[in-house]
């Protein structure tokens, strides 16, 4: 059995670089450090026996997200995440990875960052492991001043999201100029997402902020925590086209469900301003979103921009109009639930669900359990009992918007 080299990592280390130059060295292989994050801190040289996944780790400063997600199904990230101890981990063809040893570094239960060894013609044996371990509780210092370091960049960063979405920040120049150190270096839009949660503890905070910032959709400048929100500040590739907001919105919450089983996140994002001092009105717009896909959950369930809230954009509008506030309620609805109380019946479910499919009898069916015929004889009484015209576009609208206004007053 090979005898163990301690001695390499009893030392003072004068960088990150010279620190993982004395883990190659030691382990005759190439080796990476990371942060928590999955972003490159430090890597050590290589000639040409290295693999695509390492080499695309450096080329972008950061671990690929196919790779990340890739450790997660294979259960790699969890089991370094709650252990001190190195993990084999076998080629993985499919994303260029070849045999890896990796080992987190840890301060308690918090995970700083973590060491890859790529293991090429040498495979470690049970000394190198435990030198391996050792390497990792020797790069905890450094790693925890990093880490104080980035802490109060990001509490600074925070601090100027508060002041963009509460107006407190300035013109388009300064607000460009103050998010440069964000990595915010061009003239793009910004745009504010919003995801809310029935609870958001410490312990789930960084685990929200880990899979933002490893969901490489699109480029997040700022995210906090407010309460039960996460709030993050993005700046899409363009103004008009937000698929790059869709799709990371949409990886964000399945990701969330698969790794840590939360599937009741509702989403909202405002629209992308051109002009940075409108950024406070993209918030407001993403936490409207937010509030009415919480009372309409249904209708607005596939609905996570502003824009598309169509109508629904305007209920709060008619809701504050004094004239709507002195209305009774129409009567079109009154005497429906007069009716359904009186007769045990379902009338005005089967005209809100039949409005809510556009008139489209056989979705509305499906939805309702029904047979179309019975649908369809349901809609004929509703014309009986009440005289309204449901072929009529403009009493089908009004009517629309009535029983959403009741909804959101209940």
């Amino acid at each position: 059995m090979a005898k163990s080299n301690q001695h390499t990592f009893n030392r003072p280390f004068d960088s990150l670089e010279d620190f993982v130059d004395a883990v190659s060295d030691r382990f005759q292989c190439p080796v990476t450090l990371e942060d928590s994050n999955h972003h490159l801190l430090a890597y050590s040289s290589h000639d040409d026996r290295t693999d695509e996944a390492r080499i695309a780790t450096i080329i972008g400063r950061r671990v690929p997200e196919r790779v990340i997600n890739k450790f997660w199904k294979e259960g790699v990230i969890p089991k370094l995440n709650t252990s001190n101890e190195p993990l084999v981990i076998p080629q993985i063809n499919e994303i260029g990875l070849g045999n890896r040893i990796a080992v987190s570094i840890r301060k308690d239960q918090e995970v700083l960052g973590y060491i890859w060894i790529l293991e090429l013609e040498k495979k470690l044996n049970e000394n190198d492991l435990a030198d391996l371990k050792l390497a990792a509780s020797k790069a905890k210092n450094q790693l925890l001043q990093l880490n104080i370091q980035k802490k109060r960049k990001e509490k600074n960063h925070q601090e100027l999201l508060w002041q963009l979405i509460t107006g407190e920040a300035f013109e388009h120049n300064q607000i460009a100029k103050q998010l440069m150190p964000t990595g915010f270096q061009s003239t793009g839009p910004l745009a504010v997402v919003v995801f809310s949660f029935r609870e958001i503890n410490q312990d789930l905070s960084k685990k929200l902020v880990y899979v933002a910032k490893t969901t490489q959709k699109i480029n997040i400048l700022i995210q906090t925590i407010d309460e039960n929100q996460l709030i993050l500040l993005i700046s899409p590739s363009n103004q008009e086209d937000l698929d790059d907001a869709k799709e990371f919105i949409e990886t964000f919450k399945v990701q969330v469900k698969e790794r840590f089983g939360l599937d009741d996140i509702i989403s909202g994002c405002g629209y992308a301003y051109q002009q940075y001092e409108y950024v406070k009105a993209s918030y407001e717009e993403a936490l409207k979103v937010v509030e009415l896909k919480q009372v309409y959950q249904d209708e607005l369930e596939d609905m996570d921009f502003y824009h598309e809230l169509g109508i629904f954009k305007y209920i709060d509008v008619l809701k504050q109009q004094k004239h709507i506030k002195r209305m009774q309620l129409n009567p079109v609805i009154e005497r429906l639930q007069l009716y359904d109380k009186a007769n045990k019946t379902n009338l005005l479910e089967s005209l809100e669900v039949t409005l809510d499919k556009d008139s489209n009898v056989n979705d509305a069916a499906k939805e309702l359990h029904c047979h179309v015929n019975t649908l369809n004889y349901r809609l004929k009484r509703i014309q009986e009992i009440t005289s309204i015209n449901l072929k009529d576009p403009v009493q089908k609208l009004g009517l629309y918007l009535d029983l959403k206004l009741k909804r959101q007053q209940k």
